[in-house]
């Protein structure tokens, strides 16, 4: 199958990619190290859970440690395993010296617990919200949404997994042996400098936001996983700060793409490369009963257009295939035949979505996201224009509510760009993706989703419906997920009731 995106975007990207030579590794190839696997934490029988907010070092590459940080250990934080009908607990205690927000990406709460801005931790203060999970399965996530420093907290490691189960996901055969043939895969890029340190500054991130060099996988550089020889799950999240990825296989094989932000999809899509945007999920099956070893590449770059895979076989055609230039792996799955598999073919059928008649939409919203140059171009942070970034012409203020919106109902919310690609978030829902960059969504976006890309002076368009309260102190955030734009302002409050 494959999939129509921008095709202005891949070409002007491409080229940079190319002239800039970003394929170079940062680092000279490394011996592969093993796949780490988060701890899996309980969150289904009620009882809390405790993340400590603190500071850590890891090592993304070995032998060379850099300071991080971290929710209960070095880097990253444990994967939350709970599901629908239960209760959540968690216990924040945040042991840094400045403060941080804790934001539960793609849970349906009310917004006194979804851990937006509002609910900073102070330093030394703790947050206990009890989550009442009403959702089905999904894939979501836990990370910093501190105003300001979102970018520099999710950069150095505030970000976890969340996984929701239900009765149809059980109902399913799908692998569900977390760590085995389920496997988290946060996929993240990061600079390092001489030493070896994370680098980053908000100030000399691009219009683009902050990209690093050197891709990394559940914090380390090109590993390796042993799977079953038989269906394997990915749960890949984008945890970049800004990248988009392009998200393919070596060998070109085909992979079903099974689940979006806000779970299953009607059926398995059929793909061969996938556009992965800042802060998505995707839930993914390749099958390794062939025995043969997988490559999972990440492109740096974010768009093709049409024949996405012969496209991205054409770029690897470039380089020498035995020279240091060409990518490596941000991911080798090799198999195991000793671990059990799981060979069940897939479900045909695995849910039904209701999508709201057009007589249930009872109101329209436009969101215009707008970068210009604050000062006419002539102001510079390390060689890069400053930028204002706004919605609606309005820069983030915690003072201000920019919507009002009623519980309940449907409403369609159309979200435009004057310039670039911005991956746009809306909190305390799931919503159907009508348009995409203004064409018919593609099959592997028709799910419920809370993440949707609208492309340079485009546009996309979403139904969505709350069915939570946000109020003026606790208010829901609309904002783009590319972190340094997030922190500089495009970003806007509402409430629900």
């Amino acid at each position: 199958m494959s999939v129509t995106l921008s095709r202005r975007r891949f070409l002007a990207n491409s080229a940079v990619m190319l002239g800039a030579g970003c394929f170079q590794p940062a680092w000279p190839k490394v011996a592969p190290s093993s796949l780490p696997i988060p701890a899996l934490l309980d969150g289904v029988r009620g009882e809390p859970i405790n993340l400590q907010i603190r500071d850590g070092e890891w090592s993304f590459k070995p032998g060379v440690k850099t300071p991080t940080l971290g929710f209960g250990q070095d880097y990253l934080g444990p994967t939350i395993r709970t599901r629908q009908s239960s209760e959540l607990n968690l216990r924040y205690h945040n042991t840094l010296a400045e403060g941080v927000a804790v934001h539960g990406h793609g849970l349906h709460v009310p917004g006194d617990v979804d851990g937006g801005p509002q609910l900073e931790i102070a330093p030394e203060d703790r947050w206990e919200p009890a989550l009442s999970i009403v959702q089905p399965a999904a894939t979501c996530w836990y990370h910093s949404h501190t105003h300001g420093k979102t970018g520099h907290q999710v950069y150095h490691g505030l970000a976890g997994m969340i996984i929701i189960d239900d009765d149809i996901s059980d109902s399913m055969d799908l692998p569900r042996q977390y760590g085995v043939d389920d496997l988290p895969v946060i996929i993240q890029d990061r600079t390092f400098d001489a030493q070896g340190r994370l680098v980053y500054s908000l100030n000399d991130a691009g219009e683009d936001g902050w990209l690093g060099e050197t891709v990394v996988i559940n914090g380390v550089m090109s590993p390796v996983a042993r799977v079953p020889a038989g269906k394997v799950r990915l749960r890949l999240l984008n945890g970049a700060n800004a990248r988009f990825y392009f998200v393919g296989f070596a060998d070109s094989r085909t992979f079903y793409k099974i689940a979006g932000d806000g779970g299953f999809l009607e059926s398995p899509v059929p793909l061969t490369m996938m556009e992965v945007a800042p802060g998505e999920r995707c839930e993914i099956i390749i099958d390794m009963a062939d025995g043969n070893t997988a490559e999972l590449l990440t492109l740096f770059e974010d768009d093709f257009d049409d024949d996405v895979a012969g496209i991205f076989r054409s770029l690897l055609d470039i380089f020498d295939r035995s020279a240091e230039s060409v990518p490596q792996a941000a991911l080798t799955l090799t198999v195991d035949e000793t671990l059990p598999a799981q060979t069940a073919p897939l479900p045909e059928r695995m849910i039904t979505i209701s999508r709201p008649r057009e007589s249930e939409i009872v109101r329209t919203r436009n969101f215009m996201l707008t970068m210009e140059d604050d000062d006419g171009g002539q102001g510079k942070h390390g060689g890069h224009a400053i930028m204002d970034m706004a919605i609606n012409g309005a820069v983030m203020d915690m003072n201000v509510i920019n919507e009002q919106v009623k519980r309940g109902v449907w409403e369609r919310w159309r979200i435009r760009s004057n310039q670039g690609a911005h991956p746009f978030h809306v909190h305390g829902c799931s919503f159907l993706i009508e348009q995409m960059e203004g064409t018919a969504a593609p099959p592997d976006q028709q799910g419920w989703k809370d993440m949707v890309v609208v492309d340079d002076d485009d546009w996309s368009e979403i139904v969505v419906r709350f069915d939570h309260p946000a109020t003026r102190r606790f208010p829901y955030m609309y904002h783009c997920h590319i972190l340094e734009h997030e922190d500089r302002g495009m970003m806007g409050q509402f409430t629900v009731g």
